[in-house]
């Protein structure tokens, strides 16, 4: 069998994470047993339609290396895949199931429906439709369809059946046609609901597994009837756990940042996104946690998919993008990050990070990468690696604890770092070799360490936490820390 798997939002918002989780199972499992992966758009309920969803979901897609096979906008399309362009399909296969006699016209009003679901409630009885229009003799549809009535298509669900089918993830689901509802297949607009496209596109595209939230399950008995209506064989069937907040409750826009391209402006890597997101709700049968996608392929198997729900935990997240951040060579994380300041940063990263050297830049995320979690926290972090303001604030060059306590002992450090740093005669090549020579220096002017290193720390930052002195004197070279330091202590 080869393997056919889709992902097919509807276009009401940006992409969520938990449709990117959704897509991202689809997509591992295709490229893991060589088959396809189709990106569908199910956009027929038009009162919910946003206009920019599809063009975010195919671009925010793209961003994250899901390649699709088939989708919007290929130039090697089979057919449509919004489904707005396919209602041509989908009315003739209601016409069918028409002409069978396995489908029937509903005229009911909107506002009998509703009387009719609250009397439901009232009585504490399943909503679901009371077949009214279920047995309209011939003549009574003919007089109705004449007059103009409008009407919705339903489903003829068979009496006291038991439809069973296998989930993958929840195993055997057995359910009573009796507690299923005659579904409304067309509605009075003319397009088709979720229940009618979703089936019949399906198997036209040979779709071999639906997987998808477990919020579905309830639908999968209607969608196998049509199955069984149309005479077709119904895919494979995998439900996948909700996706949770810290608090245990659904995930949900009003809890937190959960459109994906959010996550993408803060400044997480792809790779630690896709990562991350791949172990909410997989488990590799694995001690590692750090995998690229070309593993995550290799080693994704529908068997190793969690029955009970995923928490999504941001304080996770972040420890998987700094593990990417500290493991990854600069180069590469310099490319990706000046890529990213182009796009979501761009006042930064066209009045600051181009005038500088991409030496220097390069060494002042080396000093932060192992210190921030991801890309935004940059700019916050260096703002006296970009910046020659001066800003003296001399009670945090004091520190009782470090037995700093009054300014001269503040000017004696100073004074010898300016005298080392002036006597040097080549540039500063590395931490260690400034470390050498300014530990003898201290050392041989009878003070201690902490006594220089820390009121030079705060005369190269001037903030109480930033980069030890060392640290800063290398990145900053020579001649800009002496002049640092000397337009202080003109200050002082």
């Amino acid at each position: 069998m080869n393997v056919v798997t889709r992902f097919a939002p509807s276009p009401t918002w940006y992409l969520h994470v938990w449709w990117l989780r959704t897509c991202l199972y689809n997509y591992l499992y295709a490229k893991n047993t060589g088959g396809k992966f189709m990106l569908r758009i199910e956009d027929t309920d038009r009162s919910r339609y946003v206009e920019w969803a599809i063009e975010n979901m195919v671009e925010m897609l793209t961003k994250l290396w899901l390649n699709i096979d088939e989708g919007p906008n290929n130039p090697w399309n089979a057919w449509p895949y919004l489904q707005s362009e396919r209602l041509d399909i989908y009315k003739k296969y209601v016409q069918k199931l028409l002409d069978e006699d396995k489908a029937y016209y509903c005229f009911c009003s909107s506002d009998r429906l509703d009387k009719l679901r609250k009397e439901q409630e009232q009585l504490s009885l399943p909503t679901k439709y009371d077949k009214k229009c279920r047995y309209l003799s011939e003549d009574e549809i003919k007089e109705k369809l004449e007059a103009g009535e409008p009407y919705t298509i339903r489903l003829k669900v068979p009496e006291n059946q038991i439809v069973k089918f296998k989930d993958t993830v929840k195993w055997k689901i057995e359910i009573n046609t009796k507690d299923i509802d005659e579904q409304v297949l067309m509605k009075t607009d003319g397009f088709p609901t979720y229940h009618l496209a979703n089936v019949v596109d399906d198997h036209l595209m040979e779709i071999t597994h639906v997987i998808r939230w477990e919020e579905w399950v309830p639908s999968t008995p209607k969608h196998i009837l049509l199955y069984g209506a149309f005479g077709w064989e119904a895919p494979e069937f995998v439900h996948l756990p909700l996706l949770l907040w810290m608090d245990k409750k659904k995930l949900s826009k009003r809890q937190w940042d959960v459109a994906v391209e959010k996550y993408i402006e803060k400044g997480y890597l792809v790779d630690a996104l896709i990562n991350y997101m791949a172990f909410l709700g997989w488990n590799p049968k694995s001690t590692e946690e750090i995998f690229s996608m070309d593993e995550l392929i290799a080693n994704f198997k529908l068997e190793n998919l969690n029955k009970s729900g995923a928490v999504f935990d941001v304080e996770k997240l972040n420890w998987y993008n700094s593990k990417y951040l500290v493991a990854w060579d600069i180069n590469d994380i310099y490319e990706k990050f000046m890529a990213w300041a182009e796009i979501y940063d761009n006042n930064f990263y066209k009045n600051t990070l181009l005038k500088a050297d991409n030496e220097y830049n390069k060494s002042v995320l080396l000093e932060l990468k192992t210190k921030i979690k991801k890309f935004d926290e940059f700019k916050e972090q260096t703002t006296f690696f970009y910046s020659d303001d001066i800003k003296v604030d001399t009670d945090i060059m004091l520190n009782e604890k470090m037995k700093i306590t009054n300014m001269e002992i503040v000017k004696n450090g100073l004074n010898l770092t300016l005298n080392t740093l002036k006597n040097l005669e080549w540039e500063i090549e590395s931490i260690d070799q400034i470390k050498t020579i300014f530990i003898e220096a201290i050392k041989e002017a009878w003070m201690k360490n902490w006594q220089v290193l820390w009121p030079v720390r705060v005369a190269l930052t001037w903030e109480k936490f930033s980069p030890w002195a060392l640290e800063m004197m290398y990145i900053l070279g020579k001649d800009k820390s002496i002049n640092r330091l000397e337009t202080l202590m003109e200050n002082l």
